[in-house]
């Protein structure tokens, strides 16, 4: 009778198991077969009902093995002397912080351009469908009423979208691309707000003295912007470029944005100059940069509204040279010292450990020094991480996270 309800509960109810499953159960069958008793009336009786669990049972434990399919996780951070009330048997601050989050995966069944979906906590039904050989329509509706379509083509889209039947709530989107030729690309968006927007781009507008042009202008409600820049290669690999700019309906060249800029390859580095600003106020920047012993050096220099910046670097990962991975992060600027050490590897049985230190010195009036660093011990399953700063109290941080 057992072997009997696994063939039929099996194939009434699920038609579709995988072939793997499939032989599981057949192996099942011919033991239950060897092992059946004579008579056993209610046996029979509660038999099918109990295989239909197990076909089910079987059924998940199959799909659960393809893949993560949501995870769980939490944690708790305090100071460490919070577990002293663990000894005393109160684990109540420990245990809120613990309890488990549920991060749930979307679900989702496609079948021939309708699919049904639950995506945070929300039941969404999707329709789509090919109208022509470039236009695409897709529809979405969720438990909500709330819904959304659009038409996609090759170069045009509308997008709507509403609140069930009501037209108040109704507001879309367009918009058109194309090329024109001795124009440039061409592309136009609108909306149901009558917000426009007009934008011509021309890559190659011209050649002069060996120097690249290129424009874009742009069309909006509240007036017109236009972009001209230039580029160009000079002698010594140095590249230069240029461009003007106005706010969106300001056309007075005084207020427009100009930027320049110079690069070039110095001493197996690049160094580069930038220039940014109207005639009301400019922005200088300098820099060089080139890897030196392993790491990358890096010096800048600034000018902004009257202030001076600069900053000297020095970065390095020790990847192959240390067992495990680790880095270092020194330099100094306008405001002090700096510097930042991370190192992390594995110390057996699975388990990773990870400590990361930073230190500034600020050289102004106060002249202080800021100190941070942290110890994180971690595995597959949870960490526990212990964290100190300069003027903080230790702070204590365990968690779990896995996949199920």
């Amino acid at each position: 009778q057992v072997a009997q309800a696994i063939r039929y509960e099996a194939t009434a109810a699920l038609p579709a198991l995988p072939q793997p499953l499939v032989r599981s159960l057949r192996r099942l069958r011919v033991r239950l077969c060897a092992m059946a008793p004579r008579s056993a009336p209610r046996s029979r009786a509660v038999a099918p009902g109990l295989l239909v669990l197990a076909a089910l049972a079987a059924s998940l434990v199959y799909l659960g093995s393809l893949g993560p399919a949501y995870s769980v996780k939490g944690a708790w951070q305090g100071q460490p002397s919070t577990l002293k009330d663990t000894v005393k048997g109160d684990f109540g601050s420990v245990m809120e912080g613990l309890e488990p989050k549920v991060s749930f995966p979307p679900i989702a069944y496609h079948r021939e351009g309708v699919a049904l979906s639950v995506e945070d906590g929300r039941l969404n039904a999707d329709y789509t469908a090919k109208l022509d050989g470039d236009t695409m329509l897709q529809l979405r509706v969720n438990d909500e009423q709330e819904w959304r379509a659009s038409l996609q083509g090759e170069d045009a889209s509308l997008r709507v979208r509403g609140q069930g039947a009501d037209l108040d709530s109704l507001s879309w989107e367009a918009a058109q691309s194309s090329s024109v030729e001795d124009v440039g690309d061409v592309k136009v968006e609108f909306n149901s707000d009558k917000e426009y927007n007009l934008t011509v781009v021309r890559e190659m507008l011209a050649r002069i003295a060996g120097a690249e042009l290129d424009a874009k202008v742009r069309a909006t409600n509240a007036g017109v912007t236009g972009r001209l820049g230039a580029r160009r290669e000079l002698p010594g690999g140095v590249e230069a470029s240029y461009s003007v700019e106005n706010p969106v309906g300001v056309y007075d060249l005084a207020s427009s944005t100009h930027r320049g800029r110079l690069s070039a390859a110095v001493a197996g580095g690049e160094a580069v100059l930038q220039v940014e600003g109207d005639a009301s106020s400019q922005a200088y920047e300098g820099s060089y940069a080139r890897d030196v012993q392993g790491g990358r050096v890096g010096v800048k220099l600034s000018r902004k509204d009257g202030a001076l910046g600069y900053n000297v670097s020095y970065a390095r990962d020790f990847d192959g040279v240390l067992e495990g991975d680790a880095g270092v992060h020194v330099g100094i600027d306008e405001d002090g010292v700096y510097g930042k050490v991370r190192a992390s590897r594995e110390v057996g049985q699975g388990l990773g450990a990870d400590y990361e230190a930073s230190a500034r010195f600020e050289t102004g009036e106060d002249r202080r020094l800021q100190l941070q660093h942290a110890l994180k011990l971690s595995n597959k399953l949870g960490y526990a991480q212990l964290a100190h700063g300069s003027g903080e109290a230790p702070r204590l941080r365990v968690g779990y996270e896995f996949n199920a």
